[in-house]
């Protein structure tokens, strides 16, 4: 017999709420939890409906002040505990965050939203390991949810286990064929697998492109060209900020000459760190269009009316590529962001170089490949950019010397830890039974983390007892090189912008070069930097050339501690040149509706930078200028900038010299100073310069004197003979003033 069960008008209310939420109704939702609060009395599902509806709304701060309010009244409930620790989690307080759903769990462990939500907890903050038992939990759920599919198959991928990663995120693929996410982390695990090649990753690529091209979209006006004589440059990323992509990005747009270009900035993420304002300082215009709809994006772009738009990220994260599907501006190119093609015909050119894509790769793309000298130069980054100077930075001596044994190590991130890597480094430590192996890697600081590496390197024999494994920390990016004597690169997917930070602190990189762009990434910047020979085609070469390195450690030192002077004076670090060549063709591509009014004059170099193009002849004239007038912390701005474009310079290093000097820091003025004159031998005054502060501090100058009469055939007495040099004079500048009118003249230039 049935019986007639009581609901009450307010818990009427609040089903309607709920049945108004899983609509997608969020408004009417809240209306209805605020009506059954207060016609209910106490009701903590109505405060839990309130804040969640709220949050849908997107006003996650209002949410989470209700949210915390209702627990204060109803301290155990489940559903709040996991929304307030969901709502942590979106305002990156992973760890406080993970704590709040974990306990929401105990309570309600079948919340399979929640352990989706852990899993997001924990792989944003490294704990690859912990989203990956995160991620089994919410598919065992709910198997059939793409999206957490798609999540446990990307924390597969970015704990290591990157082949067995792809049939998952095929399932998800196949539960939700349009989303978005899920196809691009596809197209990118697919690179892991040493099995797979270009011609299966342009089929998929080309599939997904076409799948993309079919979704219909009100794209707004019409593409039309700017006005004006400059072409416009537009650049479309989800990386405008602390990323790889900000070492190659920063040169490139801060050296480009604006008398005949501008740089607008298309941004898909809502993260606005110190490294997004400085990259912002060097562009026209900055747009933010991480909170549009895809419609309102392709119109927002549109509407600035760019010659050209680059795509700076590929199939990674949140792609540029499905807005340039509908095309942004009459030309678009791909650069940077991933190591393979688009698969698109709305992209028709790719920058690459001849070593990672030499003759006959052509067939690789569907887009037509231009080839600079190096696909990019590198800038590293640290804190602020004169600290490239500071003595912690400078290259040391390998450190077998000190240790008496070899140490390989590797700085990458853990996806980049599969099979191959394994094979490579394995048998690379059995031919060096002496040797150890230190591995930095984002995760690493979890016993969870170094658990699961020593287990995937257990299997493929390697004795763990002579690995290392340390955190990644931005703080020792590049010190931690400083412990390393050769580096054993990754493959299939080599190093990148981690090859170049090794290059750069003198460190030989063993590379593994396959026979597609992403298993070659490595080796242009090697090329380039005079270490071709380090370049192996075979897996034996591989080993053969590791262990070679490692039998003499003197030779090894020698080719760290001119490895950097190489490469500084390489293809790899000259954006300059870079910067030049990438106009060129921007020239070329847009001569059918931008054509050069004019022929164009001989590229004058110089720096962009807070909205206005200073000509480098004028720089270094504000550089004597300020010097001259003892103006420190103006004269230190103008450095910077020149940073961006001369990354290593005699002049920075000499006016960086000239700030310590007077700032009672003499030791390293000198030290400074005397880095100057390595990159710059035959300047007289800059000797004499030396020779002055010597005497001044008392120090030694037989070293000096042994060095002019080396150099010169010039005594020490004839140096000091002349006297002291003016910061115009070392610059080879010459003021056409006399006398007082002097300080005038330099006061005029540097203003």
């Amino acid at each position: 017999m049935n019986k007639n069960v009581s609901v009450s008008p307010a818990q009427r209310t609040l089903q309607q709420a709920w049945n108004a939420y899983n609509a997608g109704r969020y408004a009417d939702a809240h209306k209805l939890a605020l009506t059954a609060k207060r016609s209910g009395g106490s009701m903590p599902d109505a405060c839990y409906m309130e804040s969640l509806a709220v949050a849908a709304l997107g006003r996650n701060a209002e949410a989470k002040q209700l949210t915390e309010t209702s627990l204060k009244r109803y301290p155990g409930h489940p559903g709040l505990l996991g929304l307030l620790g969901s709502l942590e989690i979106s305002l990156e307080n992973y760890a406080t965050g993970a704590a709040l759903v974990e306990k929401s769990l105990k309570l309600q462990p079948n919340a399979s939203h929640l352990w989706g939500m852990l899993g997001t907890a924990y792989y944003l903050s490294g704990d690859y390991y912990g989203a990956r038992l995160a991620g089994e939990k919410a598919v065992a759920l709910t198997p059939n949810d793409p999206i957490a599919v798609g999540n446990y198959a990307s924390s597969l991928r970015e704990s290591g286990s990157s082949v067995e990663a792809i049939p998952v995120f095929r399932r998800a693929c196949a539960l939700d064929p349009l989303h978005r996410i899920n196809r691009s982390n596809m197209l990118f695990a697919l690179l892991y697998d040493e099995q797979i090649g270009a011609d299966e990753l342009r089929r998929e690529a080309t599939d997904w492109a076409e799948t993309l091209r079919r979704t219909p979209i009100a794209a707004g006006a019409p593409l039309q060209p700017s006005s004006g004589e400059r072409i416009r440059i537009g650049i479309l990323s989800n990386d405008l900020r602390r990323h790889a992509c900000a070492y190659f990005l920063i040169p490139l747009i801060a050296n480009i000459d604006r008398t005949h270009f501008e740089v607008h900035l298309f941004s898909l993420s809502g993260v606005n760190d110190q490294v997004t304002m400085k990259i912002r300082m060097y562009a026209e215009g900055f747009h933010d269009v991480s909170k549009m709809s895809e419609a309102d994006v392709v119109k927002a772009v549109r509407a600035q009316n760019c010659d050209v738009m680059v795509d700076l990220g590929g199939y990674t994260g949140a792609s540029p590529l499905q807005y340039m599907v509908h095309r942004l501006a009459p030309k678009q190119l791909t650069w940077l962001g991933y190591p393979s093609t688009t698969g698109m015909k709305e992209i028709e050119y790719r920058i690459t170089d001849w070593t990672g894509d030499p003759a006959g790769y052509d067939g690789n793309y569907n887009e037509q490949l231009l080839r600079a000298p190096v696909f990019a130069a590198y800038h590293p980054i640290v804190t602020s950019p004169l600290q490239i100077y500071e003595r912690k930075y400078r290259v040391q001596q390998t450190p077998a010397l000190q240790n008496g044994y070899i140490t390989f190590g590797s700085c990458n991130h853990i996806a980049k830890l599969g099979p191959k890597t394994m094979r490579l480094w394995s048998a690379v430590l059995k031919r060096c039974p002496d040797a150890r192996l230190l591995v930095e890697a984002a995760g690493c600081e979890r016993e969870s983390v170094r658990d699961m590496l020593r287990e995937r390197m257990e299997q493929y024999g390697i004795d763990t007892s002579r690995v290392e494994m340390i955190p990644r920390d931005s703080s020792m990016q590049y010190l931690t090189y400083n412990r390393i004597d050769i580096v054993l690169d990754t493959a299939p997917v080599t190093g990148g912008t981690t090859t170049c930070d090794g290059i750069w602190m003198g460190v030989p990189i063993v590379t593994f070069s396959g026979n597609t762009f992403h298993q070659r990434v490595s080796a242009p910047f090697m090329q380039a930097a005079g270490l071709g020979e380090l370049i192996c085609e075979t897996e034996e070469q591989y080993v053969d050339m590791a262990c070679a390195l490692a039998s003499d450690a003197e030779q090894l030192n020698a080719i760290r501690m001119s490895q950097r002077q190489r490469a500084e004076q390489s293809d790899m670090f000259d954006a300059p040149r870079f910067t030049a060549w990438f106009e060129d063709q921007v020239i070329e591509m847009c001569k059918e509706y931008k054509p050069l009014t004019q022929p164009r004059e001989s590229r004058r170099e110089g720096v962009f930078f807070g909205g206005q193009w200073y000509p480098v002849e004028d720089l270094v004239m504000s550089v004597a200028a300020h010097m001259h007038l003892r103006e420190y912390v103006p004269l230190q701005n103008v450095l910077e900038n020149l940073t961006s474009t001369w990354y290593r310079h005699w002049m920075v290093a000499f006016g960086l010299a000239e700030i310590k000097y007077n700032n009672f820091q003499q030791e390293e003025a000198i030290e400074l100073l005397v880095e100057a004159i390595g990159m710059r031998p035959y300047s007289l005054p800059l000797y004499r310069k030396l020779a002055l502060w010597l005497d001044e501090q008392g120090l030694d100058k037989s070293a000096l004197a042994q060095l002019l009469d080396d150099q010169f055939g010039l005594s020490l007495e004839m140096l000091e003979s002349s006297p002291p040099p003016t910061a115009f004079e070392i610059l080879g500048i010459e003021l056409q003033t006399t006398g007082s009118d002097a300080n005038t003249s330099a006061e005029e230039v540097a203003a």
